[in-house]
């Protein structure tokens, strides 16, 4: 291939990953402290940190002693202090001057940035969630230091990854730089890639290793594709959703047996980030209390607070989720291609429609809608399990699949009805991008 043919193959993915990435040195000085859930996810890992005996690397980001009073840094004034949660944040201190409350059992010290104004964060570890995602929030606090855009940097760089991935999965299957080009840039404007992909909230790494697990199955790799399922729900439950959907082909393709042995290796992968959290709970005993009582909590709805929705605001933006005001951050997805891509993955496993609408469609290939249904239908078994108070931030587990099911209907359907499956695609595409228009339009005001 001349050096002619692959700038016109890769030049789309180039541009687009231009854009991203002005959109993320714009964007990140505006969101110089916590957002959303970070208040939970990066506090954890802080705390992880400081358990596991590597807080010193944090010190030059300041520390929290609690409680406080009684457990005050001599010779220092704290510059924040939690009145109602007795503690405080000293931005400048040394280590004589903690020495004797790190000797002390009562005090409890934090090395890092300053901790969000809620009781017990400072002993607080997420064990709600499970633990992969936020080991990247550790190694970056670790590598890069304890500030806003460290804690996300590895959301970035997997969101990047993912405009990438899409658009090299959508060239795979149609060989199409077209639709290859249309996929990344529908990637580009869904608001909750934009949203959640450029914070450090667990979604980013459900949506990439789910993505990767596609990926890899598309590609034929399938022991593989099961390691990535297991690192996504390794990273938030929701990833057993990702799990369930490769198991479910693997019974197809081959037999129950090894779909077993994907659920098995999955399992395996899911357990090991967790080694670490077993043992500062207290043991294997603990933790699976710990999960069976938050399994229960996960099917109950939560206080009145952010704006709920059901998987079907999802698909019409409907009650999207507030990730920051200022500038503006809604979870709101791509409205009207996510109900498209849905029906086109009904389409795609119903024989009959299957057979009137599409052909050639390849098994490995079917990894795209299977994985798309057992997402948004495993929220909608949460939901009617008693949690109601669903958000639309989760949508970012399965936003990289849509485009790539547009791209798979376009490319495989049949020539009768292919000019309306495009159409079609293109219209939900349009509807996305015109209803969001407005906080596009703010969005961009708000950094500039």
């Amino acid at each position: 291939m001349g050096m002619l043919s692959l700038l016109k193959r890769w030049l789309p993915l180039v541009i687009v990953l231009v854009v991203f990435t002005l959109y993320l040195v714009a964007i990140q000085p505006h969101l110089n402290s916590y957002t959303s859930d970070e208040i939970w996810y990066v506090s954890a890992a802080r705390n992880f940190i400081n358990e596991v005996g590597l807080g010193r690397y944090l010190v030059s980001y300041g520390v929290t002693v609690a409680p406080s009073p009684p457990c005050n840094v001599t010779g220092a004034t704290p510059a924040i202090y939690y009145k109602d949660n007795l503690m405080a944040w000293y931005s400048n201190v040394t280590y004589t001057q903690l020495k004797s409350l790190m000797d002390n059992s009562t005090c409890i010290v934090r090395f890092g940035y300053y901790y969000p104004d809620k009781q017990s964060i400072v002993t607080y570890l997420n064990i709600e969630h499970p633990w992969f995602g936020k080991c990247f929030m550790v190694l970056s606090m670790l590598l890069l230091g304890d500030k806003p855009v460290t804690w996300r940097v590895p959301s970035m760089i997997l969101s990047a990854l993912m405009l990438i991935l899409v658009y090299y999965i959508a060239l795979y299957i149609s060989n199409n730089v077209a639709y290859a080009s249309l996929a990344s840039l529908a990637l580009l404007m869904d608001a909750s890639f934009r949203d959640v992909g450029i914070i450090a909230l667990l979604d980013v790494y459900i949506g990439f290793f789910t993505l990767l697990t596609v990926y890899l199955y598309v590609t034929k790799r399938f022991t593989s594709s099961s390691v990535a399922a297991g690192l996504a729900a390794a990273s938030k439950y929701p990833g057993v959703f990702t799990v369930f959907a490769g198991a479910y082909l693997e019974a197809y393709r081959r037999n129950g047996l090894w779909a077993l042995v994907y659920l098995a290796i999955s399992l395996i992968v899911f357990i090991i980030p967790q080694l670490p959290i077993i043992h500062l709970v207290g043991g294997l005993s603990n933790y699976i209390s710990d999960v069976f009582f938050y399994l229960k909590w996960f099917t109950e709805s939560r206080p009145p607070g952010p704006v709920a929705s059901n998987p079907f605001d999802w698909l019409i933006g409907v009650d999207s989720f507030v990730n920051n005001v200022s500038p503006p951050l809604y979870a709101m997805g791509l409205p009207g291609a996510y109900l498209v891509a849905l029906v086109y993955s009904f389409l795609m496993i119903i024989p009959q429609s299957r057979k009137l609408l599409f052909s050639n469609i390849q098994f490995n290939e079917y990894s795209i809608p299977v994985t798309i249904l057992t997402m948004w239908l495993g929220f909608w078994m949460i939901y009617l399990l008693g949690n109601t108070t669903l958000y639309s931030y989760y949508t970012m587990d399965f936003a990289p699949l849509i485009p790539l099911e547009l791209v798979l209907a376009m490319h495989r359907a049949k020539p009768n009805t292919k000019p309306w499956i495009i159409i079609a695609a293109l219209a939900g595409i349009a509807y996305g991008i015109a209803v969001q228009w407005s906080m596009i339009y703010s969005l961009i005001k708000a950094i500039t």
